[in-house]
């Protein structure tokens, strides 16, 4: 029997206006629908409706975490996205993703999405879904959690834009191959990795241009590794730096290089000024308190400053076994700073 109402069959115009009046479950459920649905879809979609997929992987479920245009007051959506080796309970549907046919089924609770999916092999069922879900919106990835097959969801995700990339290491599947393949291979603008600790040994320098690059159980961390990044930000944990390393850190900045350097905290263990700080001019200034806001988590800093060759002025503090510096002027006019700092607050530890 012939539905009484056929979308398809009307004018594009129309057929764009009743897509700008769907939520983000009925557009997916909308594309699925046929294949010249999802081309239509794409073609006459909302441009300015940009989600930010967040993959998550080994937790209670993964997220695609949909952040819309500011400046049409719309609410965040999250939509749930989990692939499970069990074939689920209730209502599943066969559609074509891509080139795959997925058993798929969506439901919602409190305003959000959950998108499940039943695959043998759960990394290929994450990335068939978040690679339709990219296509079909023409987003890349917000943030990637990955949590084992590290070096398989990298492999899989080349070639997607990857703003925050979290990589744990839960099960110990790391070893010291996979370590230096994820620091030469992975590409993202944030880097977020924790190891249990092992004796690890970097091979060569792996000059990715991460903003930012946070690492707990660091004690694989050189000296030598970090003078060769290109960061805005970097934070390293549980590496007890001695005071001659944060000395040989410290005038290689002086001396211009990490010329992008805005943040560097770092644990020390026995912080002796007179050889952390030897041959360096710290001033002391009137100004007895500054906020850095930092891209993770901001900073205080009091009256302690050092100066750049080129005179850049940073300010530096050791409180706590910790070891902080701040070049000014900071990044809070970093873009989409504010999604970018209630991301980071969810994976690494306050």
């Amino acid at each position: 029997m012939e539905s009484p109402f056929q979308l398809l069959r009307l004018p594009q115009l129309a057929i764009a206006e009743v897509l700008n009046l769907l939520n983000i479950e009925e557009q997916i459920i909308f594309s699925l629908s046929s294949q010249r649905a999802e081309t239509l879809f794409k073609f006459l979609r909302n441009k300015q409706l940009k989600p930010k997929l967040v993959i998550e992987q080994d937790y209670s479920s993964c997220w695609i975490g949909k952040y819309v245009n500011q400046n049409r007051r719309l609410s965040e959506i999250l939509i749930h996205v989990c692939s499970t080796r069990e074939r689920p309970r209730g209502k599943v549907e066969k559609v074509k993703m891509g080139n795959d046919l997925v058993d798929l089924w969506i439901d919602s609770k409190n305003e959000q999405f959950f998108v499940r999916t039943h695959w043998r092999h759960l990394e290929m069922g994450i990335f068939v879904v978040f690679d339709y879900i990219c296509n079909l919106f023409g987003v890349g990835i917000f943030v990637l959690a990955v949590s084992r097959e590290h070096r398989k969801m990298i492999q899989m995700s080349a070639g997607t834009p990857i703003e925050i990339l979290d990589l744990h290491d839960i099960h110990g599947e790391i070893d010291e191959y996979d370590l230096n393949y994820i620091l030469s291979e992975a590409k993202s603008k944030y880097l977020v990795i924790c190891v249990p600790p092992k004796s690890f040994q970097l091979k060569g320098h792996h000059k990715n241009h991460f903003d930012s690059l946070i690492v707990d159980h660091a004690c694989w961390v050189t000296i030598d590794y970090l003078m060769s990044l290109d960061c805005i930000e970097i934070r390293i944990r549980e590496r007890w730096f001695l005071n001659e390393e944060l000395n040989r850190f410290l005038m290689h900045w002086i001396n211009g290089g990490s010329p992008r350097l805005k943040c560097f905290v770092a644990d020390i263990r026995d912080f002796k000024e007179e050889l952390a700080l030897k041959d360096i001019n710290v001033q002391e200034t009137e100004e007895q308190t500054r906020i850095y806001k930092s891209l993770s988590k901001d900073l205080e800093f009091e009256n302690l400053e050092i100066r750049r060759n080129d005179g850049v002025i940073a300010s530096i503090k050791y409180s706590g076994e910790t070891f902080s510096i701040a070049v000014w002027p900071d990044c809070d006019d970093t873009l989409h700073r504010s999604n970018v700092v209630e991301a980071m607050k969810k994976l690494i530890r306050v």
